[in-house]
């Protein structure tokens, strides 16, 4: 390490400081004049009028972290137990709730300070062979495997169709079902369910036919809002009462190729409000 003293000022790794007290990381500063915006990338200095500066030899503020010549310039702010009072006003912190957040004390409570998030928007559709997924009749079953087309935050599991929430909220769902052609029970139904939290039925939604009909199609749409708490989850689920004699269950209609007729029709959306 070289410590250099010149009319008063301190340089460390450096011949040529530039400030009361200037540090030169990689030791790349000429012995002559300024260092370019590249060479003072890693540099620390104090300057006579009290500011600091990270990466810049010529800090405006208390503390700089503008360097002209880097992108790497991010500052990490932790978290604390102190009250609002006791850090003072004007304090930050980050809190890790509800998505992250920044807050600043006014001196007597911890404010948030204004963000937008990326707020959670998930588009899933199912993507396999006619007739793979079945329900049993009167025996309520989760929709699973979903081909996720649209997850910006990773709150969406494709493979068991849970949703997580990143932070409290409503959230609005719209899920459409439709089931191979068929038989249809007379005075039956199709309940398509959205279930919180893996066991509580939060909307239901009826497809109802009053007579036995020729083999048709059964199918239906259920959207709804609904709050949700941090780390809450939602899935959608059906009851079929209109299929009581296929082996293994009533299919949904599906194909795995965009051109067949088949293709589309069992969707899932969730948009954060």
């Amino acid at each position: 390490m070289l410590t250099t003293l010149v009319f008063g000022q301190v340089g460390i790794n450096t011949e040529n400081p530039q400030a009361m007290f200037h540090i030169d990381g990689a030791k790349n500063n000429p012995a002559i004049g300024s260092p370019s915006n590249s060479q003072q990338s890693d540099d620390f200095v104090f300057t006579e009028d009290g500011n600091v500066g990270l990466g810049t030899i010529s800090p405006k503020v208390r503390l700089d972290l503008r360097a002209s010549n880097d992108t790497n310039n991010a500052i990490g702010i932790s978290s604390t137990t102190k009250s609002a009072s006791d850090a003072g006003a004007g304090a930050i912190r980050y809190v890790d709730k509800s998505g992250g957040r920044i807050q600043v004390s006014n001196g007597i409570t911890w404010e948030n300070i204004a963000s937008v998030p990326t707020k959670a928007n998930i588009v899933a559709r199912i993507n396999e062979a006619n007739n793979t997924q079945k329900f049993t009749y009167n025996v309520v079953k989760n929709v699973t495997n979903w081909e996720e087309m649209h997850d910006p935050t990773s709150n969406f599991d494709p493979v068991t169709g849970i949703f997580t929430a990143p932070r409290d909220g409503i959230y609005t769902v719209s899920f459409t079902f439709n089931f191979v052609n068929g038989p249809i029970l007379a005075n039956s139904s199709v309940e398509s369910q959205i279930i919180k939290n893996g066991n509580t039925v939060a909307v239901k939604c009826l497809k109802t036919y009053g007579k036995s009909t020729r083999p048709a199609q059964s199918a239906g749409n259920c959207v709804s809002s609904i709050f949700l708490e941090e780390g809450e989850t939602i899935n959608a689920r059906l009851l079929q009462l209109i299929d009581n004699t296929t082996s293994g269950g009533r299919g949904l209609r599906s194909s795995t190729t965009i051109t067949n007729s088949f293709f589309g029709f069992n969707n899932l959306t969730i948009v954060e409000q």
